[in-house]
């Protein structure tokens, strides 16, 4: 019995099949998809991972090749338990490889569950672990040292490309996973590569939610018409792309559910795709209360075990509902029957790491093979997807109205150039700060969205028109005033504060541009006793650390929430009556081609959160 194995690796010339015996005790355990490790390359042969791709039962091991006699070598061992890649998923990556220009195992990997060996699985399934690794540099520049041998330790390299494959890991996990030992671990995190974090372990979705049992709401007027027209379109068992075009609050989720209600007592299955499962608690919520333990959850914070028992419980048909962020497009689910891609328009459904495919056109792909319906939903949906809808391409389902006659909040535009004129120099209008101040009396609560965190945007001379930059990319640096520390958001470089123009020995530093952590400073000298929670990525980098700061927000009655557009998504604060944005200004003028209609969704989303 011979193999055609495919390599795992990012070199264009080395994306195709190489042939490989089977040991006779290994023959009961080949199956098409099982990863295998193998020696590969001439000479001082190296181990390298790679994946079965055809089984020939009565391949040639020994023969004659131009003239040249051949041995295929053998397989070392199989590493997987189960195949998760049929033959099904090898023609997705293949489509996928041509599209994205890739080699065809990076597809094949997004369709693995996460680590290296299964026997990981085994060790760890019930540990209680709390530290985890995550990467410290942007994936460019790890990419670039290693190619330009900055990075010369294989077993650096490997613990690397492991984290860039699988985002914030357990440390147990990657110890027993890579057969790396915590001090060479150490060693790259001293060398500014990874750092550490402690975390609480959280075995599943509902094991710390008082969750009750909810059922289906009587629609209005819009739901119902949303709900028939789609469920005629699941009934058909063909192909069909719809967006569901709804203002904020109009019950799109309800409608979700509804449908999804239908596709099940069909027999069908469901992926459920949210912008971000960090930041999406209360929709995750409404789903469990829904279909109960019906419902798998994959996402980058769940340790590396409990990812692969989650996809076990997937393939083996334990779960008919897959909720997770972009990723859980690729969990290994047949029978669907629905794809949902809720709040369409997020930039966070496109990848931005080899292969960088679009979540839209990989679902669009799915649900063709599977003749199931593609369900498209946002509030301020993509200009692309809204022209398609209009052109007759994909069907539109408008919902513009809220329910119960609820009314959109007003919108009030203020000019700072006006405050200025009146001597207010401060971050905050005056009429923000009244409103403010008249949310505390009434105890109601108020959202100040700024897209920038830390405390100000650059340092610079003001004699010489110096601006500080990070060394190793020439990004402006930002204040972070907590740490006194200079960041570089692009590469998470860290330098000590100045006082003194490093060109002109100037101390005449100003800082220049505002961000969270200066307003939060701000809030708390303008009123006396206030209480502010801020969510940025500086405050959650911790595992659950975004629902805390929600819930402690909500449960404590907190005055005001300062954040990021961390705070656009998902939530839902009854006693939120007022949302401040500042900054608009910046997030229109951002070197993006689409900053003006991302500026538009930012604005729409945070403003609709107030009541």
């Amino acid at each position: 019995m011979i193999v055609k194995v495919l390599i795992n690796t990012s070199i264009k010339g080395l994306n195709k099949v190489y042939d490989y015996s089977v040991p006779i005790e290994l023959e009961e355990q080949i199956q098409i998809g099982k990863r295998v490790l193998i020696n590969f390359g001439k000479g001082r042969a190296r181990e390298e991972e790679g994946i079965i791709v055809k089984v020939e039962i009565d391949g040639q091991v020994e023969g004659i090749n131009n003239g040249k006699k051949y041995t295929l070598k053998p397989i070392i061992s199989v590493l997987d338990e189960v195949s998760y890649v049929d033959e099904e998923k090898l023609k997705f990556a293949k489509w996928m490889a041509y599209m994205y220009f890739c080699n065809v195992y990076d597809c094949i990997k997004l369709m693995l569950p996460p680590g290296i060996t299964s026997k990981s699985y085994e060790k760890n399934k019930s540990a209680r672990q709390n530290t985890v690794v995550m990467l410290n540099k942007d994936i460019e520049q790890i990419e670039y040292d290693i190619q330009n041998g900055m990075i010369k330790s294989p077993k650096h390299i490997r613990l690397l490309r492991f984290l860039i494959d699988n985002e914030t890991t357990f440390l147990n996990d990657v110890v027993e996973g890579l057969s790396i030992s915590k001090p060479v671990i150490n060693t790259v995190e001293k060398n500014g590569y990874i750092r550490f974090g402690k975390v609480d372990i959280q075995d599943d979705i509902s094991s710390d939610m008082d969750i009750k049992p909810t059922y289906a709401l009587d629609p209005t007027p819009e739901q119902e018409s949303a709900i028939k027209t789609l469920s005629k379109f699941v009934d058909s068992n063909e192909f069909k792309e719809c967006l569901l075009f709804g203002v904020t609050g109009s019950g799109k989720t309800e409608v979700y559910l509804q449908v999804i209600d239908k596709v099940l007592k069909k027999g069908k299955r469901v992926i459920v795709l949210v912008p971000e499962i960090s930041l999406t608690h209360q929709t995750v919520t409404r789903f469990v209360s829904r279909f109960g333990n019906n419902i798998a959850v994959l996402h980058s914070r769940m340790t590396t075990s409990k990812r692969k028992e989650e996809y076990r419980k997937i393939k083996d048909s334990k779960v008919n509902i897959v909720i997770g962020a972009r990723s859980a497009i690729f969990a290994p689910i047949s029978d669907i029957g629905l794809v949902i891609i809720d709040e369409e328009h997020d930039g966070s459904y496109c990848s931005q790491k080899t292969p960088r495919y679009s979540t839209k056109e990989v679902a669009e792909y799915i649900c063709k093979v599977n003749n199931a319906v593609l369900l498209l939903g946002s509030a301020t949906p993509q200009i692309d997807t809204y022209y398609k809808a209009m052109s007759g391409n994909i069907e539109l389902i408008t919902m513009e109205n809220r329910p119960a006659n609820a009314i959109l909040p007003d919108i009030y535009v203020v000019d700072k150039k006006e405050e200025y004129a009146i001597g207010n120099s401060g971050l905050l209008s005056n009429k923000l700060k009244e409103e403010i101040l008249n949310n505390i009396k009434n105890k109601e609560q108020t959202m100040i969205f700024l897209n920038r965190r830390g405390y100000s945007s650059y340092l610079t001379c003001k004699d010489c028109g110096y601006i500080y930059k990070c060394r190793n990319c020439d990004v402006t640096l930002t204040y972070h005033k907590n740490n006194d520390l200079l960041l570089c958001h692009y590469c998470s470089s860290a330098y000590k504060n100045t006082h003194e123009c490093v060109k002109c020995s100037s101390q005449n530093i100003v800082q220049g541009g505002i961000g969270t952590q200066r307003i939060e400073e701000e809030l708390k000298s303008i009123y006396n006793d206030i209480s502010i929670a801020r969510m940025d990525a500086d405050t959650t980098v911790i595992r659950d650390a975004h629902q805390k700061i929600l819930d402690t927000f909500k449960n404590e009655n907190i005055n005001v929430l300062v954040g990021t557009q961390m705070i656009s998504k998902g939530h839902d604060i009854e006693n939120v009556t007022l949302v401040g944005i500042l900054g608009v200004d910046s997030l229109i003028a951002m070197n993006d081609y689409m900053a003006s209609e991302r500026a538009y969704s930012n604005i729409s989303q945070v403003a609709r959160k107030s009541r």
